[in-house]
């Protein structure tokens, strides 16, 4: 345990900024469940090598062997949406997208303890219109400047050099 300790880097007591406990849950059919922990093992590796990482584990549900976890835990939001582009992450985490749930998958911690440690509590890093806001809404107008009212290149909006890219919106998974 000691040498867990001493890779985590020290939670903060109310500051601004809570770590993030990441959870994608898969559906693994019969014919790939045999390879799902090795390949699990590797989008680990992948994502332990990325900066903010502080831990994370594969689990396989004692009940339902189709059901599949993985657990990671971040510095923060940034860490994690920053560790999904790494090449290797995606190399390793995008064959197994197709059996994860479409469900929300990154929490803040907002209050935390572990065995013996004191009880630690986190400040929210939502934005305070977290629960409203979206691509293309808001007071300003979702157009690059000068485009006289037309959509930006790339935006999705209907006019858009490309749509559908540069949405900024990700679903990991899904049907």
């Amino acid at each position: 345990m000691p040498e867990r300790e001493a890779a985590r880097p020290p939670a903060t007591t109310g500051g601004l900024g809570a770590p993030v406990v990441a959870v994608l849950r898969f559906d693994v059919p019969e014919p790939e469940r045999a390879g799902f922990a090795a390949a699990g093992e590797r989008v680990l590796a992948a994502l332990a090598a990325q900066r903010g990482f502080r831990s994370g584990r594969v689990g396989r549900a004692v009940d339902e062997p189709a059901a599949w976890l993985l657990v990671t835990e971040w510095s923060g939001p940034g860490a994690w949406r920053r560790a999904l582009s790494g090449f290797d992450v995606r190399c390793e985490l995008t064959p197994l997208l197709g059996w994860a749930q479409d469900a929300p998958g990154a929490f803040e911690v907002l209050h935390e303890r572990e065995t013996g440690g004191p009880a630690l509590s986190h400040g929210s890093a939502r934005a305070p219109d977290a629960d409203t806001a979206a691509p293309g809404t808001g007071s300003r107008e979702d157009t690059a400047p000068g485009s006289a009212g037309r959509a930006a290149p790339g935006s999705g909006a209907p006019g858009s050099a490309a749509p559908g890219i540069g949405a900024g919106v990700w679903r990991l998974g899904g049907r």
